[in-house]
This record gives C-alpha cells, sequence and structure tokens, in this order.
C-alpha cells in the first residue's frame, strides 16, 4: 500500500510505466484547440480535432471496441498513428503536442520543442539496445519496444508491457 490517495499526481519513471489516464485529456487537446485552432467536434462516443486546413486530424474515441483510443492521421503524405488505451496519456501529449511542427506550423516552437534526432539517434541517447537486424529497439529494462516491420499500413509499432501485468500491453 501507500500512502498516496487516488487524486495525488505522482511522478512514475520509466514515464511509459504511468498508465492511460483519461483525466488530463485537455494536455492533449488543449494546445492544439487553444494556440494552433484546430476545429473540435465532439459527441458522446467521440471527440475529433481538424487541423484548419483539414490536412490531419486527431480522434479520442473510449468506447472503441479495439482498445485503440487515439487516432492521429495526416492527408498528404497519409501516415496515421494508432495509440491504445494503455499508452501513457503524457506520451500522446507528447505526440499531439508536436504535430503542428510537423505539419509547417512553427508558432510556439520555444514552448514545445521537438526533437531532430533521428529514431536510432533517440534509441542510443538512451541505452536501448539494437536488435542485430536493426529491426527493433528494446528499453534498457526490457519493457518497451520498438519494431520495424514494414508491412501494409505499419511501418513502425511501439509495444510496452509490464512484466506479468494484468492488460499491459
Amino acid at each position: 500500500m501507500t500512502d498516496f490517495a487516488p487524486t495525488d499526481r505522482v511522478l512514475v519513471s520509466p514515464r511509459y510505466l504511468a498508465g492511460a489516464g483519461t483525466d488530463k485529456i485537455t494536455d492533449v487537446i488543449g494546445p492544439l484547440v487553444h494556440l494552433f485552432d484546430w476545429r473540435a467536434e465532439q459527441n458522446p462516443q467521440q471527440v475529433r480535432l481538424t487541423h484548419p486546413q483539414g490536412t490531419a486530424a486527431l480522434e479520442f474515441t473510449p468506447e472503441s471496441p479495439d482498445g485503440l483510443w487515439w487516432k492521429i492521421e495526416n492527408v498528404e503524405p497519409h501516415w496515421q498513428i494508432q495509440i491504445s488505451r494503455q499508452a501513457p496519456i503524457e506520451a500522446v501529449s507528447a505526440v499531439a503536442q508536436s504535430l503542428p511542427q510537423l505539419l509547417g506550423d512553427h508558432r510556439h516552437a520555444e514552448q514545445i520543442s521537438i526533437t531532430t534526432l533521428s529514431l536510432r539517434e533517440i534509441a542510443v541517447t538512451n541505452r536501448w539496445v539494437r536488435a542485430p537486424d536493426n529491426s527493433a529497439y528494446s528499453s534498457p529494462d526490457s519493457n518497451c519496444s520498438v519494431h520495424h516491420r514494414p508491412r501494409p499500413g505499419v511501418g513502425w509499432s511501439f509495444e510496452h508491457s509490464v512484466y506479468d501485468g494484468f492488460d499491459t500491453h
């Protein structure tokens, strides 16, 4: 047992063990709406944000039967990110906050910094272990991995788990 109340905020390290959380959805969508003028639409099943020129969208669907709560999609060039309900909200927020710069809107870049390092450089900097065939990297504790499995619609996938954890993949 801990001395923390259910409403207490704590720092968890490594960050991907923090859990999903839905209480801070505003951390994900707030900057897009308030700083970058993305349009928000909401219904009982979904929240959808759309880029001002309609070239990209972010959807939050917490009742999704496949557990994919988040979908981010770009029109041209076409790419898509799908994020499961187990992903830490901090990670989802970091991806969402990087979208404007990735799409060419550099307002507030001094407040929302993104890296220019390659995936390989990020992995090496953080002591991730590379697979012999260069198709995957694993975190130092082996709880998180990134895989390059070229197949239709999927280039890279990230997986995280806690050993013997219930529903944590």
